[in-house]
C-alpha cells in the first residue's frame, strides 16, 4: 500500500529535503508540500492523503489546533509532528488533538519514514526534549558562509568552488558547525540557524 503524504514546512530547504528523503521509500509518495497551515488544510482537503507531516513547534500558529482541524476533516489521517524544540504542554495538546507520532529534525531518514508509517506512535504522552543547540554566535564568519550555502541547497563541491576552498575543508567546516550547534545533520543545522536568526530566508530562496 502506498502512503500518500503531504508535508508542511515553512522553509523551502527543509520541505524539499524531507520530500526527497521520503520519495526514496518504495511505499511512500509525497503528493504535495505546503508552507503554512492554510495551504496545508486546502491541500489535505484536495489530496485526501494518508499522512501529513506538520511543524509541531511553529510559533506563528497553534499546531495542536491545526492537527485537530485536520483530523476533524479526515478522521483516519495519520498526523506526524516535526520539531526542533517543543515543550511538554504543546506535545500533550497535540497528542490529545490526534497526533500519531513525532519526528525530530536531528533524527535520521529511517526515523522519518517510520513516523510516516505510523510505527512510532506513542501510547502515552511523553515530554519532548528541547534542543541542546548552542548559541549560533559561536560560529565564525566562514562557517556562516558555508551554512548559508548549505541552506541554499549547494553540495560540498559546489560550496568549495563558490568559496575557493577544497571539498575537504568544506566538510571540516560542516563538522565544526554541527558540533557548535549541537546537531547531527545539515537539515537540523539549517533549522537551528534559521530559528536563531543566524541566516535568513534569502539564503534558501
Amino acid at each position: 500500500m502506498i502512503i500518500r503524504t503531504v508535508i508542511q514546512q515553512r522553509q523551502r530547504f527543509l520541505r524539499e529535503g524531507l520530500a526527497l528523503l521520503l520519495e526514496r521509500e518504495p511505499d511512500i509518495e509525497v503528493v504535495a508540500c505546503a508552507a503554512g497551515p492554510g495551504e496545508l488544510v486546502e491541500l489535505a482537503a484536495d489530496e485526501r492523503p494518508d499522512a501529513v507531516l506538520l511543524e509541531l513547534d511553529a510559533s506563528e500558529w497553534d499546531a495542536p489546533r491545526l492537527a485537530a482541524a485536520l483530523r476533524k476533516r479526515q478522521r483516519g489521517l495519520r498526523i506526524v509532528g516535526m520539531y526542533d524544540s517543543v515543550g511538554r504542554d504543546v506535545a500533550q495538546r497535540a497528542y490529545r488533538a490526534g497526533l500519531r507520532s513525532t519526528f525530530a529534525y536531528d533524527e535520521g531518514s529511517d526515523a522519518l519514514a517510520a513516523a510516516v508509517r505510523g510505527r512510532m506512535a506513542a501510547p502515552t504522552v511523553t515530554p519532548i526534549s528541547r534542543s541542546c543547540a548552542k548559541s549560533p554566535a559561536s560560529l565564525t564568519p566562514r562557517e556562516i558562509e558555508v551554512l548559508q550555502h548549505v541552506a541554499g541547497g549547494l553540495m560540498t563541491r559546489q560550496i568549495s568552488i563558490a568559496l575557493d576552498i577544497s571539498p575537504k575543508t568544506v566538510e571540516n567546516h560542516k563538522q565544526r558547525i554541527f558540533g557548535k550547534l549541537g546537531v547531527q545533520n545539515q537539515a537540523h543545522a539549517v533549522s537551528v540557524a534559521l530559528r536563531g536568526g543566524l541566516i535568513g530566508d534569502r539564503a534558501i530562496s
